[in-house]
């Protein structure tokens, strides 16, 4: 039997109801498994990622997204572009002596050697579907001109409106926005976010132009400069794909939408706001919608003793644990971690969140509506009669949810939740100053994990170096005691030049130990408060930023610009 008869007796297996429409889609599409492919998942038979699997084991291969798979990177780990899109092929794993390469056609054995011998190694094939191959080729491997020449389509159809550079009525905006050419350049913005990583696009105006920039590692890049007649444009298209009031400009608006990019499906988050010079929009990368995978606890780059401690917290079976950072510092990512680590079947698992930025199979999650008067508070008084184990608040604002988060704890719930603190120590001092009274606060607090983002260093271009005495001032307070060797990014073209690839956390935990307690009921100030936490074991945020710098995760300067100074440390420490 051939693959292609086996994946069509598959098909019926799965779903005999529908064995006329598989007969029917056998015929019309004689020997073209993608053919039947996208009908069966255009008809809702079975996903897309269940017909892969069955067209894979018909070939006798796995199959593998490889959009689920960090793609190695360096010299001669990956195929030249054009033999990759020829071959329809990419990398997904390489070794010294042998490689995975995804593949749309994985039993194709000349193409297969052509490939071992590009790579000079062994190849082991697996299958890709078509459209993810190509996908993957354009966002990591797209031609670095993309954007210029969208944009160069774009103005060449300028003269065309009525009006020339000035947009004077809805109709030119619409023939703007529905034109082919401004539609490529607006996918080709989000591609590249995408491809560069970025959290958030920034679609600013100005009086004779548009500026496109993006938070990359967490800095700001000018990517782009528009005619002004753009941005009207790309605002409207903004508002078109979130379902926004395209006609109001004089209020701010908020929404999201998800982008179909091959295999992946990207969510943004939207948010307008009037501005001196027109609109500005920013578009937030929330991630791959409802198929995100969310990290581990050992995935966040915690060192291990704050892995454990806050492990020990979660596995408690109450209390309020409070991640605690600036926007943008990934306190999200971690209390979903955490919830990650603890969710099983017997456990009732409940967030409340303003948006829901992530998907947790087994979790009733509520998204908080201040415009019909569905708060926190209010949701969470609801959660509490709904006999729930574990309520992620997604941010304490005011003191009306902050004592009901408290009464909670007390009751046997766990807590988990974000404040915007400084350090750990701080998160208890912004309790009291809510108007949370200490006796809540201290029996109910068990943990403080605060956290920031820096950036590391480039794996394809990091070198290390002896660093000088001026450097380590800040860090050691006899610098000149042993030479030390840090690390660094030379720039290069995996990392645009920055010498930076990705951001890894540096944090610091507190456990609340029963010294703190009574210090807290005393309502200690927070110096009081940290020798207390430093005799039984804390570690400010320096420190863990300092040991990834000596590890060469990323550089001292990163450390010095994220963390505040609060603690000095000798060589010999």
């Amino acid at each position: 039997m051939t693959p292609f008869a086996q994946f069509i007796e598959a098909l019926r297996k799965i779903a005999p109801e529908q064995r006329r429409v598989l007969d029917q889609a056998a015929e019309q599409h004689a020997g073209d498994a993608f053919g039947v492919m996208k009908l069966v998942v255009e008809r809702a038979i079975v996903s897309q990622a269940r017909a892969c699997q069955l067209w894979a084991d018909c070939l006798g291969v796995a199959h593998v997204n490889p959009f689920n798979v960090e793609l190695p990177v360096g010299d001669g780990a990956q195929l030249p572009p054009d033999v990759a899109r020829r071959a329809r092929a990419v990398v997904l794993n390489s070794l010294p002596t042998a490689a995975t390469v995804a593949m749309v056609e994985p039993t194709d054995e000349k193409m297969v050697a052509s490939l071992a011998k590009v790579l000079g190694r062994e190849i082991s094939p697996v299958f890709a579907h078509p459209e993810e191959i190509e996908a993957i080729l354009r966002l990591h491997f797209g031609e670095a001109d993309d954007l210029a020449s969208s944009l160069e389509r774009v103005c060449e159809s300028l003269p065309t409106l009525e009006g020339g550079r000035e947009i004077r009525d809805a109709r030119d905006v619409a023939e703007l926005v529905h034109g082919e050419a401004f539609a490529e350049l607006f996918n080709s913005i989000l591609l590249t976010a995408f491809r560069r990583r970025a959290s958030d696009i920034h679609l600013e105006s100005a009086v004779d132009q548009c500026r496109v920039r993006m938070r990359i590692d967490g800095d700001m890049m000018p990517v782009l400069q528009l005619p002004r007649v753009v941005h009207d444009a790309l605002i409207v298209r903004v508002k078109v794909l979130c379902q926004l009031d395209v006609a109001q400009r004089r209020l701010p608006q908020d929404g999201a939408f998800e982008i179909n990019f091959g295999g992946n499906r990207p969510a943004f988050r939207a948010s307008t706001l009037p501005g001196l010079y027109g609109e500005k929009a920013v578009l937030r990368l929330l991630g791959s919608g409802s198929e995100q995978t969310l990290p581990r606890l050992g995935a966040l780059g915690l060192s291990d003793s704050t892995r454990l401690a806050l492990r020990r917290t979660i596995l408690r079976p109450n209390g309020i644990l409070f991640v605690c950072g600036p926007t943008g510092s990934g306190k999200t990512t971690t209390l979903y971690s955490c919830l990650s680590e603890i969710n099983r079947p017997d456990l009732n698992i409940v967030t409340i969140e303003d948006p829901v930025e992530y998907r947790l199979p087994g979790a009733a999650q509520h998204q908080v509506n201040a415009q019909i008067g569905l708060r926190f508070s209010e949701i969470l008084r609801s959660v509490l009669r709904q006999d729930p184990d574990v309520i992620l608040v997604g941010e304490i604002r005011d003191r009306e949810t902050a004592t009901i988060a408290a009464e909670a704890a007390l009751t046997g719930h766990l807590v988990l939740s974000s404040l915007h603190t400084n350090d750990s120590l701080q998160a208890i001092t912004r309790l009291i100053e809510l108007g949370v009274e200490p006796h809540l606060v201290a029996p109910t607090v068990v943990g403080v994990l605060s956290q920031r983002l820096v950036r590391r260093i480039c794996p394809s271009c990091k070198e290390s170096y002896t660093a000088a005495p001026d450097d380590l001032s800040p860090f050691f307070t006899k610098p000149d005691a042993a030479p030390v060797t840090l690390y660094r990014g030379r720039g290069c073209s995996h990392c645009h030049g920055t010498g930076f690839y990705g951001r890894v956390g540096v944090h610091e935990m507190l456990e609340v130990s029963e010294g703190l307690r009574d210090l807290i009921l005393m309502r200690a100030t927070p110096a009081q408060m940290k020798v207390e936490a430093e005799n039984v074991g804390f570690r400010a945020m320096r420190y863990d930023g300092l040991k990834k710098a000596l590890l060469g995760w990323t550089t001292l300067e990163e450390v010095e610009r994220n963390t505040l100074p609060e603690l000095s440390y000798t060589a010999a420490e």
